[in-house]
């Protein structure tokens, strides 16, 4: 190996030996080396000898040169930068090139040191300080730095030679004496931190709370005061540690995965604390690759679609978000709570369906090439175990083969594109939407927001879907890391550009299927469906269909009694549920024109319309209980009156006789009734008649002689003898 400047070897005989080589004549004949462990000024050696040694293993080269530094200068303390410009001074004024080799020569070195002495003002001590520094570390500007990062003993424990506390002396007297640092000092530390510190209860306990309780259980006595009570008490003069040695070791000792995992547990260190060296974005390598879904409280209270005055709480948002592109394919609002039936499944079927006819029923008109996810499934969804835990699930994996993967409990962080997508756009619209919900809502004197609340819950749906357009058409993801071609293809990284880009030009796992077949797979089943009389009951609902009409269920169940079927739901809109005919047949029911108010609402606006109805037939019968209540007391006084003066007017008689005299009783009652209930009406003056009215009204009103026509007609054989 060639010998140059700065070459490092050591002696394979004695490996802390390591000499560099300073200078080599022009000739390469000679050269001047230092020992960089010794305290050796430089001397001459000759190049042949240090080659023959390498060749014959005497020497052996140091491949990489230990005082090799990269220094940040911004972090250079004021002091430090000062010196290190005045030993660069004097190595420029008596050890630059233009001063070798005499400064390597003793004489020449001497006129030099002090010559540099004089003109600097610093002691010749210094100047040979930082010719050793300079030559033993490489000959460069960085080797003349001050070795401040070694001062202090960092990382040394600290012993007390009189059995003394190390440190700083109190600046202000106490009560008790000082004590030095022992191993069982130490290890009585480290059995209150395990006991007291290092736990969760109570919870998340202070260091100053585990100090004290050591303090109470190591270094107090009992002491009994008045009323029989033991105390612990701390004498006073009597040596114990301060409060500052106990902090000094915990820091020492500190270990910041135990620390999380013991006093907040596994849980919260896996969410917040644990080390992320991957991104979930490299296990989804295509378009519909990974499906992410998930479902959380929107932050907005909303009124009844069907009564605007009646508030009913925070729906539920459920978003499906593309793994590759970060495009969310599909969502859904809803009341009911986060579950299969409750919203993921018509979050997926919305993930497949046509946006366009989607956009369509709340108003809004769009172009396939603005949400282009029509008909597409998945090779994967990962979701949250409660909401793909179900016979639904099985049922998915076995007919549409969809992967289904289930995050470890209360691990959202396995699914941050879905979780992010929740923050951003409720944050983005909550100014905007009255009866938004605050993190001060529950604070003293803060106005109750859900009394603004004004929208339903098809409205909030209309905001989202407007929402989404644009994240998928315009928000960029700063945090996307685009691969090597897509940064040729200078791919844009906003979702719908990456979801573009991926379906052309990556093996994308999207496939199609029928809607039919989707459906009858995702949709909810009601197995307790009833056929009435009345028509097929589903959620409270009645419909009919041409198989229940053509088989006469309802006559049927009118006379046999009722009977259950199975039925399949959308519960986006009710004005049609499927009848399960056979495992791949079915007939369409329709909502009957008596439930027409029912028409083109929601199961959740349904059942909240049902609900609220019967909060008001409870609130009604409980107020007719009331009303009956009162009903029967004023009964039981009339009764109770009745009973008094019936016995204050009785007369002796038989029982017999009373009961003789009921018809003639009677029929003296209905005389006195006739009398009170007689209708009298006002007199109409009238003008007086003539005679000969009057004897007109005479003729009128004088009645035929019954008797005479009665045996006229018994002459006439017409009416009979009886």
């Amino acid at each position: 190996m060639l010998v140059t400047v700065n070459t490092l070897y050591r002696y394979a005989d004695d490996s802390s030996r390591i000499e560099r080589v300073l200078w080599i004549s022009p000739d390469r004949s000679s050269c001047f080396v230092i020992d960089v462990h010794n305290d050796f000024l430089p001397y001459a050696k000759q190049i042949v000898d240090i080659e023959e040694g390498i060749k014959e293993g005497i020497y052996i080269i140091e491949e990489t040169d230990p005082w090799f530094v990269i220094v940040d200068l911004e972090t250079m303390s004021k002091k430090e930068e000062k010196r290190w410009n005045q030993a660069n001074e004097i190595i420029q004024m008596i050890a630059s090139k233009e001063f070798e080799p005499n400064i390597f020569l003793p004489k020449e070195r001497s006129k030099l040191i002090v010559k540099a002495s004089e003109s600097i003002g610093v002691n010749k001590t210094t100047v040979v300080k930082y010719l050793k520094r300079y030559w033993k570390r490489g000959k460069t500007k960085h080797s003349l730095l001050s070795d401040f990062d070694s001062c202090g003993g960092a990382g040394k424990e600290r012993t007390s030679r009189k059995d003394k506390k190390l440190g700083r002396p109190r600046k202000y007297a106490s009560l008790y004496s000082d004590m030095a640092i022992s191993e069982e000092l130490k290890r009585l530390f480290r059995i209150s931190l395990d006991k007291y510190y290092y736990t969760a209860k109570p919870k998340q306990p202070s260091l100053r709370w585990a100090y004290e309780q050591m303090i109470k259980e190591y270094f107090s006595s009992e002491q009994e005061v008045s009323s029989g009570i033991i105390l612990p008490v701390v004498k006073e003069g009597s040596p114990i540690p301060s409060f500052g040695q106990f902090r000094y070791w915990f820091n020492k000792w500190r270990d910041p995965k135990r620390e999380v995992l013991s006093r907040e547990g596994f849980r919260k260190f896996q969410q917040q604390n644990r080390s992320v060296l991957g991104s979930s974005q490299q296990d989804a390598y295509a378009p519909g690759s990974v499906y992410q879904i998930d479902s959380t409280i929107a932050d907005v209270t909303i009124v009844s679609a069907f009564d605007r005055t009646k508030i009913i709480g925070r729906p539920i948002l459920y978003f499906v978000v593309d793994g590759y592109s970060h495009l969310i394919v599909g969502l859904h609002v809803g009341l009911d709570s986060p579950s299969w039936a409750g919203g993921a499944m018509l979050a997926l079927l919305n993930a497949s369906e046509s946006k366009v006819d989607f956009c369509r029923q709340y108003g809004i008109e769009i172009k396939d090439e603005e949400w282009p996810v029509s008909g597409y499934l998945p090779e994967s969804i990962l979701a949250d175990r409660g909401e793909l835990i179900s016979n639904k699930t099985l049922s998915m994996i076995e007919y549409l083969q969809i992967a289904v993967k289930n995050t470890p409990p209360f691990r959202p962080d396995w699914k941050p594109q879905v979780e992010r997508y929740f923050g951003l756009l409720q944050t983005h619209i909550k100014p905007f939407m009255p009866g938004a919900v605050y993190k001060d809502a529950n604070d003293r004197g803060v106005k109750d927001n859900r009394l603004n609340a004004s929208l339903t819950l098809s409205e909030v749906t209309k905001i989202l879907i407007k929402v989404v357009l644009h994240y998928n058409n315009h928000h960029l993801l700063a945090d996307y890391e685009r691969d090597e071609n897509q940064i040729a293809e200078n791919v844009r990284a906003i979702p719908i550009h990456l979801w573009n880009y991926g379906i052309q030009n990556k093996s994308g796992k999207l496939r199609r299927v029928s809607q039919d077949v989707l459906k009858f797979n995702l949709l909810p089943s009601v197995k307790s469906a009833v056929v009435t009389a009345k028509g097929i009951k589903v959620n409270g609902m009645l419909y009919s269909c041409d198989t229940a009409l053509r088989e006469h269920w309802f006559i049927r169940a009118r006379t046999s009694g009722r009977f259950q079927v199975d039925v399949n739901y959308d519960p986006r809109c009710v004005n049609q549920v499927y009848l399960r005919l056979s495992r791949n047949e079915y007939d369409v029911c329709y909502l009957l024109d008596s439930q027409a108010r029912y028409k083109d609402k929601s199961i959740e606006d349904v059942h909240s319309l049902l609900s609220m109805e019967k909060q008001e037939r409870t609130g009604l019968q409980e107020q007719e209980l009331g009303r009956k209540i009162s009903l029967a007391a004023e009964i039981e006084t009339i009764v109770k009156e009745a009973v008094q003066k019936t016995k204050a007017e009785k007369v002796p008689q038989s029982n017999a006789k009373r009961l003789r005299d009921i018809r003639e009783n009677r029929k003296l009652e209905k005389g006195r009734n006739r009398g009170q209930e007689q209708f009298v009406l006002k007199a109409v003056k009238q003008p007086k008649p003539s005679a000969a009215d009057m004897d007109q009204i005479d003729k009128d009103n004088e009645l035929p002689n019954h008797y005479d026509l009665l045996k006229q007609l018994q002459q006439e054989g017409l009416y009979g003898d009886r």
